[in-house]
């Protein structure tokens, strides 16, 4: 019987699969993966106690400053239809990659977590979250963080050992993590400076045409791709070549620095973001 149960687990988790690697924003794709994600944990590991946190909407662009110990982070704007009100919310959940039992236990519930909204002179807000443990031996401790606000303008991730997503913002973006993907996606034209520092994974920078930059893109390890369907792009430099990247993007002067170890980076100026596709590359 537990055999019968344990197999029918696998065969959902596979069916999950395609769609969960995705990481796309439609409601199918998010369920389904965290459906795997949370599935796996608690076949492998341990969930700590999930905090779901929310904010009152208010006028102008939320910011977004994340400080993760480790795990996986998630940020996304929920423009939809014209329909950019609502409240700003926010999921914590601490879970263990390996093993179980009293000290997980202990471990989990000795992390620290802080959210807060910080209204700013402008009439934007900041959301900082931060995550941390003071435990020295939490080696396989983590923290998964989703943020979902209907008016994403700049953000500023910090992690290890996690992949990133960042969805529909209309600012800039820094991003510094190990051991997993970036992937940043925005129908929104970005003419502010980005950074992006990724070791153990691929970079994906994906925007409208109308976006600008003046480039600056290096991998180690990996290949460099570039899509410009949109924009007027100006790569001539000598430097150019499978792994490196010194170009404009429609005279921008905004940096767009781009540094990973052992991945690939894909840069793509399309007309529309979304229409990409989920499991294909532009």
């Amino acid at each position: 019987m537990l055999t019968r149960c344990l197999n029918a687990v696998l065969v959902a988790l596979l069916a999950f699969a395609p769609l969960c690697a995705c990481e796309g924003n439609s409601p199918l794709e998010r369920h389904a993966d965290r459906f795997l994600r949370e599935g796996g944990h608690g076949l492998l590991g341990q969930t700590g106690e999930v905090q779901n946190l929310t904010f009152p909407d208010a006028d102008g662009m939320v910011h977004v400053v994340v400080k993760n110990v480790e795990g996986d982070v998630r940020i996304r704007g929920t423009h939809k239809n014209g329909a950019d009100t609502g409240p700003t919310t926010v999921r914590l959940r601490p879970h263990s990659t390996g093993g179980s039992g009293p000290e997980v236990t202990r471990q989990l519930d000795n992390m620290k977590w802080n959210a807060e909204m910080k209204p700013q002179l402008d009439g934007s807000r900041i959301l900082e979250v931060t995550i941390a443990t003071d435990d020295p031996t939490a080696w396989f401790v983590k923290c998964e963080i989703e943020v979902d606000t209907p008016r994403l303008g700049r953000v500023n991730v910090t992690t290890t050992h996690g992949r990133v997503l960042i969805v529909d913002n209309h600012g800039g973006v820094h991003v510094t993590t190990t051991g997993g993907d970036v992937r940043m996606l925005t129908p929104w034209p970005i003419t502010e400076p980005c950074s992006i520092d990724d070791k153990d994974g691929d970079v994906e920078w994906i925007v409208r045409g109308e976006s600008s930059g003046a480039f600056d893109c290096e991998t180690i390890g990996g290949s460099m791709h570039v899509f410009a369907r949109y924009g007027r792009w100006i790569a001539t430099d000598k430097r150019n070549d499978h792994n490196s990247l010194a170009s404009t993007l429609n005279g921008g002067t905004n940096p767009i620095v781009i540094r990973v170890t052992d991945g690939d980076i894909y840069i793509a100026t399309v007309e529309n973001p979304h229409d990409t596709g989920t499991f294909i590359r532009p």
